[in-house]
């Protein structure tokens, strides 16, 4: 449940209208201006607890309440290591119980059998007389450095393969055809360009 809170909350941060900067702006970082202009969608500020990140998708379209991805990148500028952290989700209509995920940008492995930070959440969707159909959702938080999140966000939708493996084997899937990946160059945009003052 934690995942898709986060995920909200992030969703909450992306806004079309001015985006308050001031929490930004007073922090010990420097963003370029024009670059939050730019990248506003993919703002995230808590102005209670004082303090930012960068979060983006894929493909973002409203799904059984959710927006759907298979990818999200998250930046939060005050992590000690940088990395871009890169949840990895696959949605079946059955129990996957994968155990691992690996990422290919076209044959290139970028990422072999990540295995952390996975969690799993399920969700029904009411299908009336035809009865209810439950989705079950794999999360994998991945750490990625900026190059391989930028062949990612640089690559075409089929050029990128989601490889989950389980103990029966694994299932390889896709990008959405329609996914424009303009919320993950956005995050990486934004990472490289966010400095200590």
């Amino acid at each position: 449940m934690l995942v898709f809170t986060l995920g909200l909350v992030s969703l909450v941060g992306c806004q079309t209208a001015p985006v308050n900067t001031d929490v930004i702006k007073t922090s010990e970082y420097n963003v370029p201006d024009s670059l939050l202009t730019k990248h506003s969608g993919a703002l995230v500020i808590d102005d209670l607890e004082n303090r930012f990140y960068y979060s983006g998708y894929d493909f973002e379209h409203w799904l059984l309440g959710h927006a759907y991805y298979k990818l999200r990148f998250v930046y939060h500028p005050d992590l000690t290591e940088n990395f871009i952290s890169a949840d990895v989700r696959t949605m079946q209509q059955s129990w996957v119980h994968a155990d691992s995920v690996s990422i290919y940008v076209k044959k290139e492995k970028i990422v072999d059998r990540w295995n952390k930070g996975k969690s799993t959440n399920t969700s029904i969707v009411d299908g009336g007389s035809l009865g209810s159909t439950v989705y079950t959702h794999e999360h994998f938080n991945v750490k990625l450095t900026f190059e391989n999140a930028s062949k990612i966000a640089n690559s075409k939708y089929d050029d990128i393969t989601l490889r989950f493996y389980g103990k029966d084997g694994y299932v390889d899937e896709k990008i959405h055809p329609e996914s424009s990946f303009e919320g993950l160059k956005s995050v990486i945009e934004l990472a490289k360009a966010t400095t200590l003052k």
